[in-house]
């Protein structure tokens, strides 16, 4: 991964108007996404000739993007998966781009996440859940039916073992929740947490209150990846890829023997080695957040907080704009929106840009730049920008 360092770059952003009830397709959505992503870059349709998604049985496909936008691609990929699948996408247009099966390439989202197929219920039967999830005929017909029971447990084992709070989780919300308020196309724009509302929330499914899960949002949003080369015939800013760990994988064979340990403990090494650079050396992070605990946990194996001591890291301010660690800027998944990870990259490619310069929402420091993915404890990715 050496050999790539700087030599591809993001180009293009755009999202969706993000709503609970888009009135229209997922294929809408992504189309509009695209069509903003193209007009960042300062591109037209007919540059792009590599189209990739992922989805959970929830979207539209490349091919179709690609048809509706004019196009004869060289390269459609269309790939089922939720939260790593960002980092894994860019890694693998980086690859098509390297062996020269395509120059341009453009990754999208899209979903009607709320009104749609809902990842909190709503859109998956029973059966389809039991089946499709691994192991899940083991858990699903005792009560554990839902990302919050599953992550629960995980969260639960941890807190207990590293003196973790329900006060810590609430720091990560009301950070969150902070950021969003500079954030007009937040979701919780307007909407402030304080750490009293916070506390006195009940709990959905222990430890996580209402404030811990992650939005359900129908949006879309599309991002340009190409060589840095190409980049300079670019209207926008280029925001270069220095290091990637696209995807690490962990058993559950392995991981239900440990569930202390996650498949970002792996991916940290190699990421670090990839990009040159060490934890000490990040200045702004977007921190995947479909739960408060999983950004608490990543923090953690990402070395950003000591072992044991992300509580009190967490706790001291360290996520808010003027902490050690500005983290999730636009309100994160927790606050702002939800496409399974990628509002979170395009918020960090912008500051990373410094498109906010003059206002309180741009990063003072943001030389460089940490994007995380995470599917669950057993699947994870991240990678290291620059520009």
């Amino acid at each position: 991964m050496e050999k790539i360092r700087e030599k591809y770059a993001i180009v293009g952003v755009g999202e969706s108007n993000r709503s609970k009830n888009s009135g229209v397709t997922p294929l809408e959505l992504a189309l509009e996404a695209a069509r903003a992503a193209l007009a960042d870059a300062g591109l037209e349709a007919k540059d792009i000739d590599g189209f990739m998604s992922y989805s959970e049985m929830d979207s539209c496909n490349p091919h179709q993007v690609a048809t509706y936008l004019g196009v004869r691609p060289k390269v459609v990929k269309e790939m089922f998966g939720g939260g790593s699948s960002t980092e894994l996408l860019i890694a693998e247009a980086i690859g098509l781009i390297e062996t020269g099966q395509a120059n341009t390439v453009l990754i999208f989202r899209s979903m009607n996440g709320r009104s749609g197929v809902r990842m909190g219920g709503g859109g998956f039967s029973i059966d389809a859940l039991q089946n499709g999830f691994d192991g899940g005929s083991f858990i699903i017909p005792y009560g554990a039916g839902s990302p919050g029971q599953w992550f629960g447990l995980f969260a639960t084992r941890h807190m207990h073992l590293n003196g973790l709070t329900q006060e810590h989780l609430g720091h990560v919300c009301t950070s969150f929740y902070e950021h969003a308020q500079r954030n007009p196309k937040a979701f919780f724009y307007g909407k402030p947490l304080t750490m009293e509302e916070y506390m006195s929330t009940a709990h959905l499914s222990s430890p996580f209150t209402k404030h811990d899960y992650c939005l359900e949002s129908d949006e879309a949003n599309a991002i340009i990846v190409t060589s840095t080369e190409r980049a300079k015939d670019c209207k926008s800013v280029p925001v270069k890829i220095l290091g990637m760990a696209a995807r690490e994988v962990v058993s559950h064979a392995h991981y239900w023997k440990n569930i202390d340990e996650v498949a970002a403990d792996y991916v940290a090494p190699r990421l670090y080695e990839n990009a040159g650079v060490s934890p000490e050396d990040i200045k702004v992070a977007s921190i995947y957040d479909c739960f408060s605990w999983v950004v608490l946990r990543q923090l953690e194996a990402y070395g950003l907080a000591p072992k044991g001591e992300v509580g009190d890291f967490v706790s001291s301010g360290n996520l808010r704009m003027d902490g050690k660690l500005p983290t999730n800027t636009a309100g994160g998944m927790l606050s702002e929106g939800y496409t399974h990870g990628m509002n979170n990259v395009l918020e960090i490619v912008r500051q990373v840009r410094r498109e906010y310069e003059g206002t309180e929402r741009q990063v003072k420091d943001t030389e460089l730049a940490i994007c995380t993915g995470w599917t669950g404890p057993d699947v994870a990715g991240a990678m290291i920008l620059c520009k």
